[in-house]
């Protein structure tokens, strides 16, 4: 019985393609995910999320991301990745043990939707999870998300990174590149949500509602009953304090 989940958070939507990811014209991207070659990252991740999952027989991987794109009509981040997973694997008995979630707008909920499409699944939360993303948002993940926001204990996370490749730029001009992602991320990241635990106010639920131009809802406090009153608390503009939001969890099972 697994008892591991794999996140893999998706950052664009792939367009099948020959090149099975390699070209940058397969993918929908944004302006600042060209210049450091990002889509190769997020090919290097689904990659990295298929030998982990190899490695481990009691894991399961899940891979998050909704439809954010308006240009690319009314397909799943999630989707795309997980055709683009098919055609790299090579073993497709893998294949069996790889589903996706489709609601996710941000990566506090690629985490929590995670976690409720795994109960989906198997009717019981994870023991153990790693994820697989982007070196310079580890901490958000591993302090903010899992440790902050879901008291998840952190002994029992991995967290596996890789870096954008800006491969056209000089050393100076790396350097630089490297020093404003890092001030990016805590700009637009970082100190939100160490104000914002659940993403619920302000600039971070505008991104959500900019990421759901089809306007999607999940179900999850459906099937999720023992997180119920804690997905009606981490609704859009929820006026609830983060404090307040957290004690809906400490009946959870993975709370120490």
């Amino acid at each position: 019985m697994t008892n591991h989940l794999i996140i893999l958070p998706c950052h664009s939507i792939w367009k099948p393609g020959p090149t099975l990811g390699d070209s940058r014209d397969e993918w929908y991207l944004v302006d600042f995910q060209i210049e450091g070659y990002d889509h190769l990252s997020f090919k290097q991740q689904i990659q990295t999320s298929l030998k982990e999952l190899a490695k481990d027989p009691d894991s399961y991987l899940i891979i998050s991301g909704g439809e954010t794109k308006r240009e690319a009509g009314p397909i799943s981040e999630s989707l795309s990745y997980y055709l683009l997973a098919a055609q790299l694997c090579k073993d497709p008995s893998l294949l069996s043990r790889i589903s996706t979630e489709v609601f996710a707008r941000d990566s506090f909920e690629n985490v929590i939707f995670s976690i409720c499409r795994y109960y989906e699944l198997f009717g019981q939360y994870p023991e153990k999870i790693t994820i697989v993303g982007f070196e310079f948002k580890r901490e958000r993940f591993i302090t903010h998300h899992l440790n902050e926001a879901l008291l998840f204990p952190t002994s029992n996370v991995v967290y596996i990174g890789n870096s954008p490749d800006p491969k056209d730029l000089n050393e100076e001009q790396v350097k630089e590149y490297f020093e404003d992602l890092q001030a990016s991320e805590y700009k637009f990241a970082v100190q939100h949500f160490q104000k914002d635990w659940y993403g619920n106010n302000g600039g971070l639920v505008k991104k959500k509602i900019n990421r759901n131009p089809f306007n999607r809802f999940h179900g999850y406090t459906q099937s999720n009953p023992k997180l119920s009153r804690f997905l009606s608390a981490i609704h859009d503009q929820s006026d609830m304090q983060n404090e307040s939001i957290r004690e809906l969890l400490l009946h959870m099972p993975w709370i120490i």
